[in-house]
Parts: C-alpha cells; structure tokens; sequence
C-alpha cells in the first residue's frame, strides 16, 4: 500500500505546485481543469492510508490473543489471507469519500458495493478472534485488555462503517460529526489500542522490566469508558445534524451538554495517556525485573534473556510445527538442540542452556 498508493498523492501535490506556480489549470475549473480530480488523486491514497495504519494493529492482536488465551489461533492461514483481501479491497473503495461532490453518479454504486465488500475479509478476522477466545484459558494482564478493547472498539468501527457506504445514508451523514466518531473507532480499534497492547507486552523484552500493572490497569479502565462516552456523543449529535469542520455552532441546537460530556472525556483520554508515559519512564529503571519469558510465549524473541542480548542465540534453533500451538500436549514450535524452546529456554537462565 505505501509504495504504490503513496505515489498517486506525491503526484496529486506536483500538479497543485505546477497548478500555483505556472498557472496549470489541472483542477480549476475557470481554466479547464476539474476541481473533482483532486478529490479522486487524494482520496485514492488517502483511503488505503487508512490500512497503513489499522493492519499492522490486527497483526499484533492475532499475535498476542493466543497467548493470552493458551490456545491456537484460529484460521490462522485465513487471517493471513484476509489481510492481503483487505489491502486488495482497500484500492477500490476510495469515492465513497466522494458521493457528495458531484462525480458521476453512475460510479456511486460500484463503490457502494466494494465499500461492503471490505468488511468481509475484516469480519473474519473477528470471526477467527472470537473462536480463538471460546474456551480459551483467558488471562488478563494489561496487554490483554488493551486487546480485547481494540476488538470491541474496532468492531464499533466495523458496525459504523457500512452506513457511511449506503448511498442514501451518506448523503444525510456525510461531513458530520457521525464521520468524525466513526473514524476514531476505527483508529484507536485498530491502532492506537493494539498500540498499547504491543508496548506492554514486549517492554519487558526491550527493558528487562515489566511495566507496573496495577497503572497499566488505571490506564486502560480510564481511557476506555472515556472513549466510549467522547466517539458515541459524536455520532449522537452526527445524527442530530452537527457539522464537522465548523468554528462555532448556534446554542439553539442543542449540542451543548454532548459538547461538554465529549470534553471532559478527551481530558479524561489524555489524563490516563499521561498515566501511561509516567508508567513507562518509570519503569524503564524502576521497574519490577523481568524474566526471560514473561508471558509464557512460544514465539522466538522469548526464548532468549530479557532485554534481548547482542548476540541473541547461542546455540542453534529449529522452527518446528506451528507458531500458535498452545496448549496442545504435543505442540513444538522452536528446538534448541532437540529441545522444545517453551521447556527448556523459558528463563534467562534456561536461554543460556
């Protein structure tokens, strides 16, 4: 996505600066050019920006889920697939930005139907998550909260988006506030949340120490209720006809007491986002020792002393079986030596073996 979508905006920014500089009139239409184009050039890239962002947070969430859970990831191979499905489908959805601003309308329903068509290879990669949770062992120090929460909150942005894609629905939502919430749900689902996730969960391979849990926990129960509150008020007063992109607004409205309620809850989103800095720089000499192999993973970066060492593997390894192959009774997937990594490489200690 980066390396070929990314070109169409590079190119859209030369054609503005050939536009103001030589008097070009690509997208003025006094001078022949179509203001419209612009649109297609930046939306074009713009779009799949979006997935820039959001696929690598649904690869962490695959990646940490089963160890939280003790148990396989679940259509691993199709989670695998619907990420490629989703970049493919993800070039072909990017007018329905568009519908309102007077292209041709015969290519409003092509764009309507891939827009719903994304959410296919999305959905199974819900799908898969929620049976790799059945009946898992589930545990939940603060990279799984942040996990389930970055489920649940880009699910909201699932559910929102396909009445964005509806032609007639997007005509009334377009350029409100519904937009504005819709779009958070989707990146803090898919970024900012699995963001948070990472960063806890592999600080103590970077550090050697684990960030304190009971802050990390303050964290994520004051940021989440908050952000239901902030992108939930945008969509109520979305549907009540507030306008984004606007200085003030009339009182008459009647948007006041959702305004303030949104408010306090983003002063409430940074407040726990300060918690969380405090908790990471204190933690990077004060806190509390980790060892080699914090959450009982089977992937290769735990199978070696915390904070990983220069020389990360002193003996060689073999990739046995498959990367998600918990709590099975036979389930191998690194050999040191013709031991099973999870046994016998599991401590600092034990890495040295």
């Amino acid at each position: 996505i980066a390396l070929t979508a990314t070109q169409l905006i590079g190119l859209s920014f030369q054609l503005v600066m050939f536009q103001r500089l030589f008097g070009m009139g690509f997208f003025d239409a006094a001078r022949g050019g179509n203001p419209v184009l612009f649109q297609h050039l930046f939306w074009f890239y713009s779009h799949p920006a979006v997935y820039v962002f959001v696929l690598p947070g649904l690869g962490i969430i695959s990646e940490l889920l089963p160890v939280f859970v003790r148990k396989p990831l679940f259509g691993y191979r199709w989670i695998a697939m619907s990420s490629l499905g989703i970049a493919l489908v993800g070039f072909t959805v990017w007018a329905h930005h568009m519908f309102t601003s007077g292209m041709n309308e015969y290519l409003r329903v092509p764009f309507m139907y891939s827009t719903l068509l994304v959410a296919v290879p999305t959905g199974v990669k819900f799908f898969s998550w929620v049976a790799t949770i059945w009946g898992g062992k589930i545990t939940t120090p603060t990279p799984m909260l942040f996990v389930l929460g970055a489920i649940i909150v880009f699910l909201m942005g699932g559910l929102t988006g396909p009445p964005n894609a509806a032609i007639a629905l997007d005509l009334h939502l377009h350029d409100t506030y519904w937009v504005v919430g819709h779009f958070h749900d989707t990146i803090f689902g898919g970024f900012i949340f699995p963001f948070f996730a990472a960063i806890y969960y592999w600080f103590p391979k970077a550090t050697g120490r684990r960030m304190n849990e009971f802050w990390g926990k303050v964290h994520f129960w004051l940021m989440t209720p908050s952000f239901f509150v902030l992108t939930l008020g945008m969509m109520v007063i979305g549907l009540r006809g507030m306008r984004r992109r606007i200085v003030d607004y009339d009182p008459a409205l009647g948007f006041d007491f959702m305004h303030l309620l949104m408010t306090i809850a983003g002063f409430l989103i940074a407040f726990s986002v300060l918690i969380f800095f405090i908790n990471l720089f204190h933690s990077i000499k004060h806190g509390e020792k980790a060892e080699g192999n914090v959450w009982n993973s089977r992937s290769p970066e735990w199978q070696v002393p915390s904070p990983m060492p220069v020389h990360n593997y002193d003996v060689p390894f073999e990739v046995v079986g498959e990367p998600y192959d918990y709590g099975l009774a036979d389930g191998k997937y690194i050999q040191f030596n013709g031991h099973q990594g999870e046994k016998h490489i599991a401590t600092a200690e034990g890495a040295k073996h």
